[in-house]
């Protein structure tokens, strides 16, 4: 029963996928903050929309103040009142629809700061394939020195060689033993990383079920969030400049009171009043929220202007990148690599035989673990850069 149970457990650590993790992106603190200040915004739309209130008025009016007596006077009597401000604008209406484009605005940031989340996870996998490759690359390096060490003990047992070049050599095996624990230790600082993207679930990630063939398939579809939260903040800003616009008119408070009044005073019975007040706008209120508002109507234009000159030059300078990098990538495997391992294992047959220095050995060896290392890190680069044409042309970064 315990050996079927490790086994359950076992697979279990398999059960996390790539799409599992995109999925689990969409709770991120950081996105749901954004999207709550959306929500936010869109509730407030409904306040800015709004007249406002009626208000309702109960006074007690010219009692004497020596009984506060209702029969007195003539103009004593309890005034009931209701009154509303109206507007003779659609300027609330405009403020509404400011901020409903603002929450909108704040939505697709929502749905750019997922697929920047996204963006991140491939850069924490790319990065991690990087580093296990590059430890692959030292582990195949150590057993390598491992076995020209024993050849060097041979060689220095029959005093083809010297002590310092066997001390040489040991010292090499031991850097290149440093380098791998300090590769094991970036490992673990990678999957610390995850974990803040994806929560515990990182440490049951399945690496297996990444798809790095999205990153080389061109898609037609795309969704500029970036593009469509500037062009809705621009609609904001435009609201709002045509409610600044519409608050020179002023709103009129229309007030209805009825007030009853003893009959033993005069007989008349009880009174009605009415009364309609309103601001002059004659202050510098209004003029300096117009200016504002033009000044972030301008802004707000520019930037989206902004956007899509960078988007285009971004494009170009990241295919660009991708095309240097391939071109790089091609000289280094078909000929870098083969030259340099090939000179290794001559060497080292020479150097087995004693017709080649063990500085020259050393040399061949390291010559070829900077060039494969060289290949992974712009292998690494060239996936980064396709991860970044995708994001930066609204491709999606998930299947």
């Amino acid at each position: 029963m315990f050996k079927y149970l490790i086994i359950l457990l076992s697979c279990s650590t398999f059960a996390f996928t790539f799409n599992e993790a995109v999925e689990e992106l969409k709770n991120h603190n950081s996105l749901q903050a954004m999207k709550g200040s959306a929500k936010s915004l869109l509730e407030k739309s409904q306040k800015q929309a709004s007249w406002g209130d009626p208000m309702f008025k109960i006074a007690a009016k010219n009692l004497p103040v020596d009984s506060l007596k209702f029969d007195q006077t003539p103009m004593s009597g309890l005034e009931f009142g209701i009154g509303q401000k109206i507007a003779l604008s659609n300027k609330y209406g405009k403020a509404g629809e400011s901020q409903s484009a603002q929450a909108k605005s704040i939505n697709y940031s929502a749905m750019d700061l997922e697929q920047a989340l996204t963006k991140s996870l491939w850069a924490n996998l790319i990065e991690y394939k990087r580093i296990n490759n590059e430890l692959d690359i030292l582990k195949e390096n150590l057993s390598w020195i491992s076995k020209m060490l024993k050849v060097s003990k041979k060689l220095y047992s029959n005093g083809r060689i010297t002590q310092q070049a066997l001390l040489d050599i040991q010292i090499r095996k031991s850097e290149v033993e440093s380098e791998i624990s300090n590769k094991n230790f970036e490992i673990k600082q990678n999957k610390s990383q995850l974990k803040y993207l994806v929560g515990n679930k990182a440490l049951s990630f399945n690496y297996k079920s990444v798809p790095w063939k999205l990153l080389d398939n061109n898609k037609n579809e795309s969704k500029d969030y970036r593009l469509s939260s500037l062009k809705e903040n621009l609609k904001a800003k435009e609201y709002s400049l045509e409610q600044s616009k519409l608050a020179y008119i002023p709103d009129i408070t229309v007030s209805v009171g009825y007030t009853i009044r003893s009959d033993e005073v005069d007989n008349n019975g009880d009174f009605i009043g009415a009364q309609i007040t309103f601001p002059i706008p004659v202050s510098d209120d209004k003029s300096g929220a117009k200016g504002e508002a033009v000044a972030n109507r301008y802004v707000a234009f520019k930037q989206l202007d902004d956007y899509k000159l960078k988007k285009s030059r971004d494009i170009e300078v990241i295919k660009d990148d991708i095309a240097k990098l391939n071109a790089e990538l091609s000289i280094i495997s078909k000929k870098s690599v083969n030259f340099a391992q090939n000179s290794r294992s001559i060497t080292s047959k020479s150097y087995g035989l004693g017709n080649s220095t063990y500085v020259e050995l050393l040399q061949s060896e390291i010559r070829l673990q900077k060039i494969l290392l060289k290949k992974v890190a712009l292998e690494s680069k060239l996936s980064m850069r396709k991860v970044d044409l995708k994001y930066t042309l609204g491709e999606s970064l998930y299947e």
